[in-house]
């Protein structure tokens, strides 16, 4: 957030510099003054960054225009494992339900990982396996839906868990012919006039659960490690978005690509990133990419959302233009906000 984009947001809400200033102490905790505002306005110096995360939340939560389609869907994916597509899931899932919009985050990866970050402990995992209440059972036919689905501990955030049974999901999928590759769009049309976004986490492959993943969603997004061979995938993700379009979902767009786990210092990185914006940028958004920062291992280590521990942890300004670019294709902001 730049400092005219700080003055416009003020400006949007009506307030004066002292006035704004005492705002953010509230949001806060913190005693900023007007001088410290007008030198944030003016760059003369940086935001703080727990002040920036929160102000990037504040900016997404403006009156809405009426919602076209309730449970509009993103898919995060590619077919390569390692590019951070759970960390972007569950970030994106939790700026959104912050900022005030009813989430469900539908963990369609046999790993789980989404699963435990929100607050399903690996132990409840297993008993819900067991007792037929993950999106393997609920995707198969065999558990309602509203029998999976789970609180957060993030207000206006449910989640459908997962777990290695899934991984049968793409074997037995292809068998059923009736709805072989619908499955998933068939099974949340049930819930999305609940929710105003369902975000999918997909699985590191191209197996028959990520295709029923991108057959219901309305946007793809494509998280992308600066290296090589992650670059290799997005194009080979690309064609298969393209495949999904022609013959699945022709409503199904890319909302953009995300530079993830960047170290600019680095330069096979910043050569990764001229790779990326020349192959794409000028037919794809690309968003602003999430530095490499201890923050999202610590975070993955102990179970919980990185922005939950930390709302200015490096990589915020991304999953807020990420939020509001989808907002804005939803018709719930008037303007797309430029976080970057």
């Amino acid at each position: 957030m730049t400092g005219e984009q700080l003055k416009a947001l003020r400006e949007r809400r009506g307030l004066t510099q002292t006035q704004m200033a005492a705002f953010v102490n509230e949001l806060t905790g913190r005693k900023y003054d007007k001088q410290r505002l007008s030198k944030w306005e003016t760059g003369k110096e940086a935001l703080p960054r727990d002040v920036l995360g929160r102000l990037l939340l504040l900016d997404l939560e403006r009156p809405e225009s009426p919602l076209p389609r309730p449970g509009t869907t993103v898919a995060v994916g590619l077919q390569k494992g390692g590019t951070a597509k759970t960390a972007t899931s569950i970030n994106l899932a939790f700026i959104l339900a912050r900022a005030g919009n009813r989430v469900l985050l539908v963990d369609a990866d046999p790993q789980g990982n989404a699963t435990v970050h929100v607050g399903v402990p690996q132990t409840d995992v297993v008993a819900l396996t067991e007792a037929g209440k993950v999106l393997y059972h609920a995707l198969m036919g065999k558990t309602p839906l509203d029998a999976v689905i789970r609180p957060t501990g993030v207000e206006g955030l449910d989640v459908v868990p997962s777990s290695i049974a899934l991984a049968s999901a793409d074997t037995e999928l292809p068998g059923n012919l009736t709805n072989a590759q619908t499955a998933l769009a068939e099974m949340l049309d049930g819930v999305r006039e609940r929710y105003d976004v369902i975000v999918i986490d997909c699985a590191p492959n191209l197996g028959a659960v990520t295709i029923n993943a991108l057959t219901a969603a309305d946007y793809v997004l494509v998280p992308c490690q600066a290296e090589p061979h992650a670059i290799l995938g997005v194009s080979a993700f690309l064609d298969t978005v393209a495949k999904i379009q022609r013959r699945l979902n022709p409503r199904l767009e890319v909302l953009g690509i995300l530079p993830t786990m960047v170290n600019p210092r680095q330069t096979q990185d910043r050569s990764s990133l001229e790779d990326i914006e020349r192959l794409w940028g000028d037919s794809r958004r690309v968003f602003p990419p999430v530095p490499r920062a201890t923050i999202y291992a610590q975070a993955a280590g102990a179970n919980v959302i990185t922005l939950d521990a930390d709302i200015g942890a490096p990589g915020v300004e991304s999953y807020a233009a990420i939020a509001a670019a989808l907002l804005t294709a939803m018709g719930r902001l008037q303007e797309t906000v430029d976080a970057a």
